[in-house]
């Protein structure tokens, strides 16, 4: 699956991702066929725009899916909860397909995977207040060319920081209810760079002219910050063993998603069955800004084996119509 992923990515951006910022350079070219090649570069514009928008979004819902518990209050100072969790979203690609030109909807990939880990801890002050941070650092992971196919090269990182107050309104119990509200702030940062060597590609209009691209050299470079705010309620039930929940998060999301890339290599415009040729490249910066509001609904559950936690949860986002889900381990002390 790895594999099939960062390859349907490259495939996206190395076609010409685009923007308009994006500088077609083949001195060479001129006329209809200069014509041809920037209307190549102008239908990947839009592709580009469209993945930013929906992967954009994904990267940050998928922010807040690390950390599922359910009994929200911790106890009094020094119990402490200390875990790790991992939660994963897809983008929206029907939306993509939708948005893109008919003649490069076959390059659109089958799902988008939006992913994220973190470190939990927790540590209660009092019987109504407890605080609770998550983060993972921003370190950068080298993918091996195993999962990506000769000739490609990758590096990811993805850093996040989360911090959560809440308040116990109802402090919960052995079939007592628990209910919380809670403020939250978080930062999300992270990038994607990819790089290959002898890649090819072409695209064909409804005249019958085509604008092919051989031995190209890519290099992606994405990266991404979102900084969030905002109040949370959670509602839960204290089953002894088996803890079910419901909750509500209101957040105001300020940030971006920015994508660079640089592609050199050879093109081959034919229009009227005559070719012409050049080498140059295709320089594209391109900046989505992050989605202002959202509305998250959470539910899920948690089992409780003597000291340790195995939580379960799924989250919807009310403004673009994102899924996610998220599942952890803690020591509860």
């Amino acid at each position: 699956m790895t594999r099939w992923i960062f390859r349907s990515l490259f495939l996206c951006f190395s076609l010409g991702t685009a923007s308009l910022s994006a500088t077609v350079n083949f001195p060479a070219l001129a006329g209809t066929y200069l014509t041809q090649a920037q209307t190549f570069d102008t239908k990947y514009t839009q592709f580009a725009n469209s993945f930013s928008h929906y992967y954009g979004d994904a990267a940050a819902f998928a922010s807040y899916l690390s950390a599922p518990n359910a009994r929200d209050n911790l106890g009094k100072f020094p119990s402490l909860y200390v875990g790790f969790g991992v939660g994963v979203t897809f983008g929206k690609v029907n939306s993509m397909k939708g948005e893109v030109d008919s003649s490069i909807q076959s390059n659109v990939p089958s799902y988008l995977i939006a992913e994220n880990m973190s470190f939990n801890f927790g540590v209660g002050i009092n019987r109504s207040w407890d605080l609770r941070f998550s983060f993972f650092p921003n370190a950068a992971i080298a993918i091996p060319s195993s999962s990506l196919g000769s000739n490609r090269t990758a590096e990811l990182k993805s850093g996040v920081y989360r911090a959560r107050l809440g308040y116990h309104v109802l402090e919960g119990g052995f079939l007592k209810p628990g209910f919380t509200i809670a403020g939250f702030v978080s930062y999300t940062t992270g990038g994607l760079t990819l790089s290959e060597t002898g890649f090819s590609t072409s695209s064909t209009d409804s005249s019958g002219n085509t604008v092919a691209l051989s031995n190209v050299t890519t290099k992606l470079s994405t990266s991404w910050q979102y900084f969030g705010i905002g109040p949370e309620a959670r509602f839960w039930y204290d089953l002894k063993f088996f803890h079910p929940f419901v909750g509500y998060s209101l957040g105001l999301q300020l940030g971006q998603y920015t994508t660079g890339l640089d592609v050199n290599g050879n093109i081959a415009v034919t229009v009227s069955s005559v070719t012409q040729n050049d080498t140059g490249s295709i320089t594209i910066s391109e900046r989505r800004a992050a989605q202002l509001i959202s509305h998250r609904l959470m539910f899920g559950f948690e089992i409780s084996l003597l000291v340790l936690d195995i939580g379960v949860e799924a989250q919807v986002d009310l403004v673009n119509g994102l899924v996610g889900a998220a599942v952890g381990t803690a020591l509860r002390f």
